[in-house]
């Protein structure tokens, strides 16, 4: 195992490389005595590094966006669409194909045409029978079917 001590405004953090056999895959650990705003600044950092962008379309335009962006995808006249808090892209995939690549502990399919971001939902409303109307960050609402209504409960914890 290799280390190095690193100061950084006036604090010092040691950084470590160990390679071990029951390490099947790397793993990246940010450890710290209480709620520290660097270790979270690192944690952020390292997080959006290994992060998956998404190639999606504007008209002519091609962007690359980090998926933790992504407030909802949904299929509409044939088309599946993203919706960030800055505007709405066009993706080529189809929602099936999304549902894998996406990261599957921040998002949940909802119904047949749309998967969500759970970071990005601010209410829920379950007083409608049998299914469950959701408030996204955007002033986005949009309902749970029946289907998925259990999926959705889960992931929730509700």
């Amino acid at each position: 195992m290799s280390h190095d001590i690193i100061k950084t405004d006036g604090e010092y953090m040691i950084i470590k490389y160990k390679t071990d056999k029951k390490y099947t895959e790397p793993e990246i650990h940010v450890c710290t005595e209480s709620k520290d705003i660097k270790a979270k600044e690192i944690y952020d950092t390292i997080s959006d590094i290994f992060e998956q962008k998404l190639k999606v379309y504007d008209g002519e335009h091609t962007y690359m966006i980090l998926q933790s962006d992504i407030i909802r995808i949904y299929s509409a006249d044939k088309q599946v669409f993203v919706s960030t808090l800055d505007r709405q892209y066009r993706i080529k995939e189809r929602l099936y194909e999304m549902e894998d690549k996406l990261k599957k502990d921040k998002f949940v399919r909802i119904s047949n045409s749309e998967i969500v971001n759970v970071g990005k939902i601010k209410k829920l409303d379950t007083g409608l029978t049998g299914t469950i109307k959701m408030y996204l960050k955007g002033d986005i609402e949009t309902y749970v079917s029946r289907r998925y209504v259990p999926k959705i409960k889960q992931a929730l914890g509700i």
